[in-house]
């Protein structure tokens, strides 16, 4: 059997173009009793007759194992001489290796240019080939290469430290995989022009050169799917299974290859994958070849580079909180805490309506606990409460203090918090929650919606809170009625068939004939308000509702004759009949109020304005989510109060013949 081994590696080298080793000069293995002297003919002019040492050094080159037997003679001074010799020796052995032989790759992206372009082989090839670059394009637009929009909802608003590092060594791991890139280059660099030819002059050296420029395109492909993988991870197990699947579909190639050399794809096939092209070796080394070789160093290091500059940047924005929604629309249930404690002063205790607080929050650009805080904003237009009093404040409106909703590792949970109000006197942590979630260590706020949340009401009860990213992605987001802007906004501005659409998605409709509402009752008339101090054609609005005022003299016989005030007023979850008696005489809606007035109508909070003081007389019930105007809810009028009552007191029906579900008002004509 070594014999017919020995015949077959010398048939091997003949048709790879590579001669057998000649044994004539060197001889090779013969033991010290044969009585025959062996030595290199190159070295036989050093041996010396007076005295010498035989020195066998045995030296590997790319073909065959030399041992190079010397003679040095210690008295002729020659030992530089034979020292430089070796040296020189190393160094080309040393470059040798650097330069094994190599033989085509064993993937159907040879069989794109050693087949005939006719033939069932290529056929196979090119749509193995297609299938691969279909899968890799699938999962870019699966990972949201689609448009920045979308790639940037998918990316998790921050990951823990486990993940985070995962993602950063999952990139070096991803290098050593892929194999397209390095494997392209280095044949094209490998095999010039002249020697493919010399080797295969029946076949095309431009195929040679597109097929491994689809190589390295497919390379490509596989390291912009990690970077959009690494980037949108949320666990460590995640990163490993989808570089599974990635590189399954990448040796899509080599694993048809192999089928085809065992016949399971055709005989055609077989035949083209055991042809000599597979056997032949390259072995002539390039110009340049040393430097070709820091070219190969420097589309690593660029690889590298811009995986680790990609995952930095995503990184960055994700501490900044920039993959977190910016602003949301919360939602709290009609949860009453009746003696919440309010400031430093212990008889200041007042009913707390936790729907107060409805409405929107955005982050202000500070983080605690490596979360972004959200900050509460008016009522009116949801921008930011004023910090300054109007100048003009006959009525000494107070600075609205916002409350918040931030992460607290203490209690590891979201909380709704305000500086102000405190469960108790002696609370003086960093984060005196009202309102907190269940444990949990997420980042974005928006995954804390489904939930069990706590509220305190004097006790520990539960309850839910809705939250809503107020961001838009397409039209649907504003729910038809405005226009997603670039910027993630609706713009509700349109007004369509006579309706006006109020909300951060223009969820609010409000109907140009329910501008006027009617009540049953008296067949009085209350208005939405509509000075031109706002800004052209703005409803003045509170929690997203309009605001109604009554028209005096119009059959309400308790307010008829008066200058009082009555306006109608949402607060959260339910509408308000707010009553302000102006003995005086004053009209707020003067000219000369404009300032006081327009900042009290910006700035309205329920909570801070304190609708459950004796202004308040009129009430509705718990309003439905598409309850826009007063239209179809039942109110009631406000009489005894105390500890005996309800937090809204005795609540003696408006409604016709005090029929429940009739609703009190309408809207002035019909649609």
């Amino acid at each position: 059997m070594k014999g017919g081994d020995q015949v077959q590696d010398e048939e091997d080298d003949t048709e790879t173009g590579r001669a057998a080793p000649q044994q004539s000069s060197l001889v090779v293995g013969l033991s010290e009793k044969s009585g025959l002297v062996h030595r290199s003919v190159k070295n036989a002019s050093f041996a010396s007759a007076s005295a010498s040492t035989a020195v066998t050094d045995t030296w590997h080159d790319n073909r065959s194992s030399i041992p190079v037997a010397t003679i040095i003679d210690h008295q002729s001074g020659s030992y530089d001489i034979i020292a430089a010799r070796v040296r020189r020796r190393r160094q080309s052995f040393l470059d040798d290796i650097d330069l094994d032989p190599i033989k085509l790759p064993r993937s159907t992206h040879t069989l794109l240019y050693t087949e005939p372009i006719n033939s069932l082989p290529f056929v196979i090839s090119v749509c193995i080939e297609a299938l691969s670059i279909l899968c890799l394009l699938l999962a870019l637009i699966s990972n949201g290469i689609t448009s920045y929009r979308d790639f940037t909802n998918k990316v998790p608003a921050n990951v823990n430290t486990a993940v985070k590092t995962a993602q950063y060594t999952a990139i070096f791991i991803a290098l050593l995989m892929e194999e397209d890139i390095p494997t392209g280059l280095y044949l094209m660099q490998r095999i010039p022009r002249p020697y493919f030819i010399e080797k295969f002059p029946e076949l095309n050296y431009g195929d040679f050169v597109y097929s491994n420029m689809l190589r390295i395109l497919m390379g490509y492909l596989f390291l912009v799917n990690v970077l959009l993988l690494l980037m949108k991870a949320r666990d460590v197990l995640q990163i490993f299974f989808d570089f599974v699947a990635l590189q399954f579909i990448q040796q899509l190639g080599d694993i048809a290859f192999k089928l085809a050399r065992m016949s399971m794809l055709s005989t055609s096939m077989k035949e083209a994958t055991t042809r000599r092209y597979f056997r032949t070796e390259f072995r002539r080394p390039t110009l340049g070849w040393k430097a070709k070789s820091f070219f190969f160093v420097a589309v690593y290091l660029f690889n590298l580079c811009g995986l680790l500059v990609g995952m930095i940047y995503v990184s960055v924005r994700q501490s900044r909180g920039d993959f977190q929604c910016k602003s949301i629309t919360v939602k709290f249930r009609e949860d009453i805490w009746r003696e919440a404690i309010v400031g430093s002063n212990p008889e200041d205790k007042r009913v707390l309506v936790y729907s107060n607080f409805n409405g929107v929050y955005a982050q202000d650009g500070s983080m605690h606990d490596g979360r972004p805080v959200y900050t509460e904003r008016r009522k009116f237009d949801g921008t930011e409460f004023d910090t300054t009093p109007p100048s003009f404040n006959p009525f000494n409106y107070t600075v609205v203090i916002p409350a918040k909703i931030q992460y607290c590792k203490i209690f590891r949970a979201w909380v709704f918090m305000h500086e102000n109000i405190r469960r108790s006197r002696d609370d003086n942590s960093d984060c005196p929650w009202l309102l907190r979630s269940e444990e949990t260590g997420v980042f974005d706020i928006e995954e804390v919606n489904q939930m069990n949340w706590e509220v305190w009401q004097g006790v520990i009860e539960t309850t839910d809170v809705r939250i809503t990213c107020n961001e838009c992605n397409d039209n649907e987001d504003c729910n038809l009625n405005g226009e997603c802007k670039r910027d993630g906004s609706c713009d509700c501005s349109k007004d369509i068939d006579g309706r006006t659409f109020l909300g951060p998605h223009c969820e609010v409709i409000l109907k140009d004939n329910c501008r006027t509402i009617i009540g049953e009752r008296y067949n009085e008339s209350y208005s939405v308000i509509d000075i031109d101090w706002l800004g052209s054609g703005q409803v003045w609005e509170a929690y997203n509702r309009p605001i109604y005022k009554y028209n005096l003299g119009s059959g309400n016989p308790s307010f008829d004759g008066t200058d009082d005030l009555l306006l109608l007023m949402y607060s959260g979850s339910r509408w308000f009949g707010l009553h302000f008696i102006d003995g005086a005489g004053v009209n707020i809606f003067t000219e000369e109020y404009r300032e006081s007035t327009t900042y009290a109508i910006k700035n309205y909070h329920a909570f801070w304005d304190e609708v459950y003081t004796m202004s308040t007389i009129i009430v509705s019930d718990p309003v439905p989510r598409t309850g826009f105007t007063p239209v179809g809810v039942d109110f009631f009028t406000i009489g005894e109060r105390g500890e005996q009552f309800g937090p809204f007191g005795v609540k003696l029906p408006l409604q016709l013949h005090n029929q429940t579900g009739r609703g009190a008002y309408r809207c002035s004509s019909s649609d």
